[in-house]
């Protein structure tokens, strides 16, 4: 514990030297308080959301501070200025601007009323740039401002998205959104692979400051892909502006993680770039054990044991360009390319299994050794043609993704008997084996997408079409060891089984959707047509291949309604298909475990499922508060089923067992009763069932909720506080602990601009470690419970330097490819081995 405290004692140190350094230079500045409310000229009433901008005098254009006016019209600020007056601009759509010099007698100042007048000419022209409250809503889509948060200053993405309404991060960095694991996750609009393929590792190297905000698409409509997902976590990054800006950050943890990473943005001219690169490394020990009890007649064992130790490595790498090129005010060419990377290594795991009979006398134990390395490394790129028109919101995209994921896995497995029990089943085979499996897939997408506003936008229809052609396959080896030769050599039985699987998958899309909106009123409806070829071959058994096409029409309907600026009552219904990926499919064989084996199922249909959901949101200028329910069933659903062979052994595979029900309710707050303090809390919970072929099992309930408070100190000190926690989380015949976390962080800003951010974290401090319980079942085979130990404790110091300026915002393209239709592959145990990754 003593040096975690000196640690601690050395951060804060350099916290408060910093602290007394940058207090030069300071001292003329004072600090003045303006309040006074905006309202229309003609009707006298407040305009909501009012954009309030500072500069220093009449000749200075540079804004030092903006703000913005509440639902009510009505603001109220602080400003730091070196004289006792300064000019005031407002701005809202549809008036004409006005500019207000104010002379400051005292330190705080009410300015009254600033009537303004409609500039009917000048519609168009007219752009609000408010300060922009942490959440926000639209028709189908909840989002989280993480530029509005101080905290992003320091802290990585998916320490952000525990803040993020209906977004779970638990203490494994597991992410969920709505209760699932069924997500997709897109970067700027488009379908980001490797990101969604290894969720926990890039967004760890993702630093928070270079993101503007989140969105979660909680209803995706018929634009986007026909996928049975809960919804999408679409991660919007900062723009670039006229000139150049950037960061880079490093940190390190107690834990043995450190991580580093920078990013850039620059424009000149009509050419501008975004480019971030970050780097990490991570490790952790783990205890494990697991006991099994068997119900099966021909089971040669009725219990056993198994205790396990390991020290989990791994490094990790992601970087992203994107760049576009305005040729006029019509035309936009913007392209992006990422590549991520890295390898995760558990060396010399160790374990002790021990069978034991009814009368629980050990009958027969053996000893494994692993040594598993999984590397992969990905590159995306995309390319995007924007055709904008005279009549604004008339748009015409063209599309075009690339997407490679290889990976591998290669675990060398050693089983030997324990010669301290007598072998009394004489079915355990002592073994020296390798298995090595490539995954590869590749994905080409190309996609046209058109939108027609009509009545003074009144009335929008969007319409598209989509071409995806995927190539997953994995090539499977099994080896043996050779005392012989000191080699591996090809196991030609297991070889020869199924060998070496190439999945060919063809979609065809097409969307329209129609869009009416009016003041406090809005409708979105639409239909998608997707039609589906798929065409699975084994190389070394040609008997097993076979083809799958069909045909689904895909209806959605969403209805918003604003019963005032600062409500939104939100109703939706979507339907959607989810394919299983090549995880699910490939029938390579993990029998690691010679007692029970696992392999994916090629045999395996799409999914279907019915989703209706409920939102209101009430967003004010120091109060958001949203709130959901929703309510989901899926046909077909994609799960894991275990079955007892006559020999005894027990596989594991996967089975499209029946129908899911799922319906659950989310909250999310955020309150500033004070300039200096905000709160925030974020929960919800989900009460889950199954029915498989006429069976139902019981129903699972599970809620969490988290939250925290930061406060804004003296000497541009900020302290957050925060901490939450889960119920027992019960899913599909599964069962896992309650866990909570809790923690605090300090962070001081130095330099001219608050350039330099320095931060201390603090995660379970009270806590070297923390164990994790968990049970599994099948009926009529067997129960399985375990617990897990890991380090809990941390403490992490994190500097971040900003630098550069910059004036004017780089041109996107508002349309982008959206693919979403792959259920993923997850960490099931004894899966690892399974080619092809996620997609």
């Amino acid at each position: 514990m003593q040096k975690y405290l000196k640690f601690l004692i050395a951060a804060l140190g350099l916290c408060f030297s910093l602290t007394a350094f940058s207090q030069n230079g300071n001292t003329t500045a004072k600090r003045f308080t303006i309040s006074g409310t905006a309202i229309d000229s003609e009707t006298a009433k407040g305009l909501p959301y009012t954009t309030i901008s500072v500069r220093k005098d009449s000749v200075s254009q540079e804004y030092i501070k903006r703000a913005a006016a509440d639902a009510d019209g009505k603001f109220e600020f602080e400003i730091k200025l070196d004289s006792a007056s300064c000019i005031l601009v407002f701005e809202a759509a549809g008036k004409e601007n006005i500019e207000k010099q104010v002379d400051f007698e005292t330190n705080k100042i009410n300015i009254g009323k600033i009537e303004m007048q409609d500039a009917a000419n000048q519609l168009s022209a007219v752009q609000v740039t408010a300060y922009k409250p942490l959440v926000t809503q639209d028709i189908d889509r909840v989002g989280y401002n993480l530029e509005e948060d101080p905290e992003s200053k320091t802290n990585t993405v998916i320490e952000m998205l525990r803040k993020v309404p209906m977004v779970t991060v638990d203490q494994e960095d597991e992410i969920k959104v709505k209760g699932s694991a069924n997500f997709k996750i897109y970067l700027n609009g488009k379908p980001s692979n490797m990101i969604t393929k290894n969720p926990k590792d890039v967004l760890k190297s993702m630093p928070a400051s270079s993101i503007k905000k989140i969105e979660v698409i909680t209803d995706p409509g018929a634009k986007y892909d026909a996928e049975g997902v809960t919804a999408i976590l679409n991660i919007v990054t900062q723009s670039a502006l006229q000139g150049y800006t950037g960061s880079i950050r490093v940190s390190a943890s107690t834990k043995g993680q450190f991580g580093a990473g920078g990013y850039i943005q620059t424009k000149i001219g009509k050419f501008g770039v975004t480019a971030n690169m970050n780097w990490g490394q991570y490790g952790s020990p783990s205890w494990n054990e697991n006991h099994t009890e068997n119900y099966g007649q021909n089971m040669p064992y009725k219990y056993s044991s198994t205790y396990g130790e390991s020290n989990y490595k791994g490094n990790y790498i992601y970087g992203n360009l994107e760049a576009s090129y305005e040729f006029d005010s019509l035309n936009l060419l913007s392209a992006s390319v990422g590549v991520n990377g890295g390898n995760s290594r558990s060396p010399n795991s160790l374990s002790r299994t021990y069978m034991r009979n009814e009368l629980n006398d050990t009958i027969s134990a053996y000893n494994s050794k692993n040594n598993a390395v999984r590397s992969y490394y990905g590159i995306s790129g995309n390319i995007d043609y924007q055709r904008t028109f005279k009549k604004p919101e008339q748009l015409l995209t063209l599309s075009y993704l690339l997407d490679l994921s290889p990976n591998t896995y290669n675990n060398i497995s050693i089983i030997e008997k324990n010669d301290s029990f007598p072998d009394l089943l004489q079915t355990t085979r002592e073994m020296n084996q390798e298995y090595l499996t490539l995954g590869k897939s590749d994905e080409h997408t190309f996609q046209i997408d058109y939108t027609e506003p009509f009545d003074s936008n009144k009335h929008v229809i969007e319409a598209g079409l989509k071409y995806i052609l995927r190539i997953n396959s994995s090539d499977n080896n099994y080896k043996l060891f050779n005392e012989i030769s000191g080699k591996y050599d090809l196991d030609t039985i297991r070889q020869n089984d199924d060998g070496d699987m190439k999945y060919y998958q063809h979609i065809f899309g097409a969307y329209a959707s129609y869009i009416f909106k009016l003041k406090k009123f809005s409708v979105r409806a639409g239909g998608r047509l997707e039609g589906t070829m798929s065409d699975v071959r084994f190389s070394e058994n040609p008997l097993r291949n076979f083809k799958a096409d069909f045909v689904s029409l895909i209806p959605s309907v969403s209805i918003s309604y604003k019963p005032k600026d600062a409500h939104n009552l939100r109703l939706s219904y979507t339907n959607g298909i989810s394919r299983p990926s090549i995880w699910y499919l490939n029938p390579y064989i993990d029998d690691s475990n010679p007692y029970s084996v696992s392999h994916g199922n090629p045999d395996l249909k799409p999914a279907r499922s019915h989703n209706v959901s409920f939102n209101y949101g009430l967003v004010k200028q120091k109060f958001n508060f949203n709130i959901s329910a929703s309510y989901a069933i899926t046909l077909n659903d994609i799960q894991d089923t275990v079955m007892l062979r006559p020999d005894g052994i027990r596989e594991t595979t996967y089975a499209n067992i029946g129908k899911n029900q799922q319906a659950g309710a989310y909250i999310y707050l955020n309150y500033n009763p004070a300039k200096w303090v905000r709160l925030w809390l974020n929960g919800g919970g989900s009460y889950s069932n199954y029915e498989n072929q006429g069976q139902k099992h019981e129903g699972y309930f599970g809620a969490n909720v988290w939250g925290g408070v930061q406060f804004t100190l003296p000497w541009k000190l900020r302290l957050n506080l925060n901490g939450g926690g889960s119920t027992p989380w019960n899913g599909y015949k599964s069962k896992s602990s309650a866990w909570y976390y809790y923690g605090l962080s300090l962070s001081r800003s130095f330099l001219k601009g608050d350039k330099l951010t320095v931060s201390i974290n603090a995660s379970n401090p009270f806590e070297k470690y923390r164990t994790w319980k968990w049970s599994s079942w099948e009926k009529d085979i067997y129960l399985n419970t375990g617990r897990s130990k890991q380090l809990s404790r941390e403490f992490r110091l994190s500097l971040s330097f900003r630098f550069g300026e910059m004036k004017a915002q780089i041109k996107k393209a508002e349309r982008g490819i959206s693919n979403d239709d792959v259920k993923s592959g997850g960490g099931q145990s004894g899966q690892g081995g399974q080619g092809g990754g996620g997609q």
